[in-house]
């Protein structure tokens, strides 16, 4: 990833974000303090969840939804050509 392409992440992320309101109880990870994020990607219906936290990482998928490293999410980005 190029610093332009680095500097432009927050906003591609911030036009595509969507704001939900959990309303699926989920108690998948080591860390219950984890299990929000699992909850809202399940409410939201995610596409993936990214993180860098080894308790979600170590679960490789809440409910089909992929729990992928910051690295590996971009990889997927750029092979589908979502570079917008």
């Amino acid at each position: 990833m190029t610093p332009r392409e680095a500097r432009a992440v927050p906003l591609r992320l911030r036009r595509r974000a969507v704001l939900v309101r959990p309303d699926v109880p989920i108690r998948m990870s080591r860390d219950p303090t984890d299990d929000k994020f699992l909850e809202c990607a399940v409410s939201g219906a995610a596409d993936d969840v990214v993180s860098a936290d080894d308790d979600l990482l170590s679960l490789r998928e809440v409910r089909g939804i992929p729990i992928l490293d910051a690295p590996t999410f971009w990889r997927r980005l750029s092979d589908h050509g979502d570079q917008g």
